[in-house]
């Protein structure tokens, strides 16, 4: 049994607005379940399961290439496109927003990196100058060793 217009959910309709934003233009839609999950506050395997589901119910398609072959971008992104299937839109929603969060969000990411990065190198080079010290140590016994 197929969904009519009023049975979807504020987060599938939010998903097509979301697509119908980021294809304006014509653009591609290209993103992963784990940008669309980041972007509408889900997890990887709702956003997976959400995506199936309106792409089994008619309102979205994996993009075909004239052969009739999934097509993929350069970098083997699946390209996901809009049906004309129409739904009630979410007019409301300043999708910009929704942009906002995501590059907020691997801002964030980045800086956890870089800080974890920073105390890794730290402790890389404290290792090595310990190892500098030992060696010149061994180094100088050597020599007592050896007159």
């Amino acid at each position: 049994m197929s969904k009519s217009k009023a049975t979807l959910s504020i987060t599938e309709r939010l998903l097509l607005d979301f697509i119908k934003y980021k294809t304006n233009n014509n653009h591609k839609f290209f993103m992963g379940n784990d940008k669309i999950a980041m972007a509408l506050g889900l997890t990887v395997n709702s956003a997976k399961v959400m995506i199936n589901g309106l792409i089994r119910e008619g309102y979205l398609i994996k993009s075909m290439d004239t052969h009739g072959i999934k097509s993929m971008d350069t970098h083997g992104r699946r390209m996901l496109e809009l049906t004309d299937k129409p739904y009630l839109t979410i007019a409301c929603v300043d999708l910009s927003n929704v942009d906002k969060r995501i590059i907020l969000q691997e801002a964030l990411n980045f800086q956890r990196d870089a800080e974890y990065y920073q105390k890794q190198y730290e402790f890389e080079k404290a290792r090595a100058d310990r190892l500098l010290t030992e060696l010149t140590q061994l180094k100088l016994s050597n020599i007592s060793l050896n007159p």
